[in-house]
């Protein structure tokens, strides 16, 4: 679909620093018009493709229309979806059916799916709620709470894809007497835990386990997990080694405090592994010692 439209106009003084180019909410106004105008013409052509019936070719009548939102980094976009009969040239379970149901499964745009949870990684919810009103056109409803439902809501996502049974490191690994076919590397994986108080229960902490696995050549990766309620804490680490792309009987060097909850984490590696006590918690030995 071709068409013109004008997105902004701007009329700028060129006698001030401070005027030269775009401010922010010039480009908030910009991203924000021609977000609006991008899906509205996206959904407009989704509907005409599918206004007719895909067996015989009918056009298909209309029975109204509702309000949706599509929410986006660059604000909310405000769409009517209308609503067809069904052909009555083959049965089907309704008798009417709105074609934006079947594209916009969601109501929440990717994109602002991954900032939000990026940066509420990083960062308080309430501050990247903060944040994301500062640099993009994101709705003023932006808060808090939302980001934190959000991220639950990723964060779910992923814990399903990981999949509940436990694996070890090397158990899908090549055969005592086979080579693996991936070259050997430097790999150092960084565990450390900490407390934290419950939300719920104030009289009680729960034990926070976070890591950072390092390989030459390859991206950090990063984990974290509560043991007392992740029923897949070992496959979680195998994870770890895959999305870098390193066979589960990779040797790693783990760096720990020494901890049992650390340690048992990683209690089946692989062979040629080693355990290491970290520099900061050796320093510490060697002060009581002293």
């Amino acid at each position: 679909m071709i068409r013109d439209e004008v997105i902004l106009q701007l009329d700028k003084s060129d006698d001030r620093l401070e005027a030269v180019g775009l401010c922010l909410k010039d480009s908030e106004d910009l991203l924000g018009r021609l977000q609006h105008a991008v899906v509205e013409a996206q959904a407009a052509a989704y509907v005409s493709r599918h206004r007719r019936c895909s067996a015989c070719g009918r056009c298909l009548r209309g029975k109204g229309q509702y309000p949706i939102v599509f929410r986006t980094a660059f604000g909310h976009v405000p769409l009517a979806s209308p609503r067809f009969y069904r052909c009555r040239c083959h049965p089907a379970d309704s008798r009417t059916f709105s074609p934006l149901a079947k594209l916009f499964t969601e109501h929440t745009a990717p994109e602002l799916l991954y900032l939000e949870s990026r940066w509420a990684s990083l960062i308080s919810f309430g501050m990247t709620a903060a944040l994301l009103r500062d640099v993009l056109p994101v709705a003023g409803t932006t808060n808090p709470e939302t980001v934190r439902q959000h991220l639950h809501t990723v964060a779910t996502r992923q814990n399903a894809d990981l999949g509940t049974g436990e694996l070890g490191l090397s158990e899908d690994g090549p055969a005592a007497d086979q080579p693996s076919p991936f070259a050997r590397e430097a790999v150092i994986v960084g565990i450390d835990d900490g407390y934290l108080w419950n939300w719920h229960d104030k009289q009680k902490k729960f034990e926070v386990i976070v890591g950072k696995s390092m390989a030459e050549d390859r991206d950090d990766r990063y984990f974290g997990l509560v043991r007392s309620q992740d029923a897949a804490p070992k496959r979680r680490f195998c994870e770890v080694l895959r999305r870098q792309g390193l066979p589960t009987d990779q040797p790693v060097t783990v760096l720990t405090d020494g901890g049992d909850s650390v340690r048992a984490l990683v209690g089946d590696m692989p062979a040629g592994s080693e355990h290491q006590l970290d520099w900061f918690h050796v320093a510490m030995r060697m002060t009581v010692l002293g």
